[in-house]
């Protein structure tokens, strides 16, 4: 009982600590030169901010990401309480991955690396992890609205990696006004924190993104491709984990926490390829542009809260996920169709 009040204390020091360290970083943020390395310009077209921004979002949480794993390392005890490493292996896997795929966003941040050799590396990147890590593959998928388990033992690495990148694609496009982002993975984290499991990643990541939030807030940073596609794949890890291990029973809960970045990805998708454009080019048709054109970024940024939120709670307080998921389509579709004209 001892030993436990005392890694309790023990590990609230160390989120103490966290929170000091980002509290640092806000308040010291025009100081640290290594945040202003690069810069997001703006080019009238796209991207339509006032003046040059640092993209300095993705360092600060892979500054967070490498001082819990060496926490981890230290302090057995950690990875013992954490669900989503069974051991230093995964622990190890996950920091290669993330730290990959921030070298790989940081550097398309600096240089614009293409499309195509930006999914290449990914690709390589989330291939090796999936490869060394058995615990991260999707074997079956198990429906809230079907008692048959559908088991894709076969075809689970392909499986996996195509929600991955999806998912990777999907968080990196919807990351596109202030605040979107970093608000959508704090609802994701906080309602995963409070009715799957309180890991604690979860509460350094939540430390992360609300003094995150109030860098970007305040256009004194954005989270870079280093930041989206890092976090991205963050969260599409934990659920991947949570739903292997049974934290998450079914696979449509899942749908449910990814709706809105979802459904603008397929939608675009769809309409890029209609229109003879490249799908993984960016443009100013997402449902946040759509949204500006009408309403203030204020009002946008709660629209589209309300559409990550309601469908999530609608879900944990037991409504058919089945019907949540089509009265979503639905209020989607009807968004677009009535302002987008």
């Amino acid at each position: 009982m001892t030993d436990y009040i005392n890694m309790i204390n023990l590990n609230n020091f160390v989120l103490l600590l966290f929170i000091g360290i980002n509290t640092y970083f806000f308040i010291n943020f025009k100081n640290i030169i290594f945040f202003h390395f690069i810069k997001d310009i703006p080019d009238k077209k796209r991207k339509l901010h006032r003046k040059p921004t640092s993209l300095a979002g993705g360092i600060i949480l892979i500054i967070n990401i490498l001082i819990f794993y060496f926490w981890a390392c230290l302090n057995e005890n950690i990875l013992i309480s954490e669900t989503i490493f069974n051991s230093y292996n995964e622990l190890n896997l996950f920091l290669f991955s993330t730290l990959s795929i921030f070298i790989v966003g940081f550097f398309d941040d600096k240089y614009s690396l293409s499309p195509s050799l930006k999914f290449i590396l990914l690709s390589l990147i989330i291939s090796v992890t999936l490869m060394y890590d058995s615990n991260l593959n999707i074997l079956s998928l198990k429906f809230s609205f079907a008692e048959k388990i559908l088991h894709i033992e076969n075809y689970s690495f392909v499986f996996t990696f195509f929600c991955i990148m999806v998912f990777l694609n999907a968080f990196n496009m919807f990351d596109g006004v202030n605040l979107q982002a970093s608000t959508y993975s704090l609802i994701v984290i906080v309602f995963i924190s409070l009715f799957y499991n309180n890991d604690f990643l979860n509460k350094i990541l939540i430390i992360f993104l609300i003094f995150y939030s109030f860098l970007n807030y305040q256009n004194k940073s954005f989270l870079g491709d280093s930041g989206s596609l890092l976090l991205g794949f963050i969260i599409g890890y934990i659920f991947i984990k949570l739903y292997n291990y049974n934290k998450i029973n079914y696979s449509d809960e899942i749908v449910i926490f990814m709706l809105l970045p979802g459904f603008d990805l397929i939608r675009l998708f769809f309409i890029r390829i209609l229109n003879k454009n490249n799908p993984l080019q960016p443009d100013r048709q997402h449902i946040h542009h759509i949204l500006i054109k009408k309403f203030s970024l204020k009002k946008s940024l709660l629209i589209m809260q309300i559409m990550i939120f309601l469908p999530i709670a609608l879900s944990l307080i037991e409504i058919n996920k089945i019907l949540v998921i089509l009265i979503f389509i639905f209020c989607y579709f009807f968004t677009i169709k009535k302002l987008d004209f």
